[in-house]
């Protein structure tokens, strides 16, 4: 992709300039993203960055905008979701900020309501605190609202919502298999339909 470049990880920045691990030659660059994969090890943070790194990193407005300095993002940390589109809805909202599309509320109240989203179970390990589960949904609807984006589907992330669930439980009786299978929306339904169970295909084989 034209303007896009991979590199080893950054042992430096001084400003806009950015130093990386075997390069003596600094790179300028307007966004950096650090594609950790699963390793949500965050503990190479600088404390001027206001974010604390241990379990889980917050405070986080969205569950994803550092609330101090709201260029800098940290996706996906959220448990119990569908990680891809969860993902997806949270890079439009980021990109809106980023170009100025998205008034954000003050410092203060996007400090007090990251600080609110590590109590929302209070009888629940900090860990779990970002757990979503169906909440999700609702979560990238307002993402999504925000950033001016109408879904195709009225009813989409309802059904998304059912399948999620279904698949869940399928999941807990079946770890090893649920993922053998393919659902595709039906429009007249407004539902999820299992179209495909490779399960029955390499039975039969």
């Amino acid at each position: 992709t034209p303007g896009v470049f991979q590199y080893t990880e950054p042992v430096l920045f001084e400003g806009d300039v950015v130093y990386f691990k075997g390069d003596a030659e600094g790179h300028r660059f307007d966004v950096i993203i650090f594609a950790t994969g699963y390793d949500t090890n965050l503990q190479y943070l600088d404390p001027d960055c206001l974010i604390e790194t241990d379990v889980i990193p917050r405070p986080l407005y969205k569950f994803a905008i550092n609330p101090k300095y709201p260029t800098m993002a940290i996706f996906n940390q959220c448990v119990f979701i569908a990680p891809f589109p969860f993902c997806e809805y949270q890079a439009l909202y980021f990109r809106q900020i980023l170009l100025g599309e998205i008034k954000l509320d003050s410092y203060e109240e996007r400090l007090e309501e990251a600080r609110n989203l590590v109590k929302r179970k209070p009888d629940l390990h900090l860990k779990y605190q970002y757990g979503l589960h169906l909440e999700q949904f609702e979560y990238n609807k307002d993402l999504a609202d925000m950033c001016g984006i109408l879904l195709e589907l009225e009813n989409d992330m309802e059904a998304l919502s059912r399948l999620y669930d279904s698949v869940g439980k399928d999941r807990g009786v079946n770890p090893s298999t649920y993922r053998n299978k393919e659902y595709k929306y039906e429009g007249e339904s407004g539902d999820y339909k299992m179209i495909e169970d490779w399960n029955l295909l390499e039975t039969r084989i």
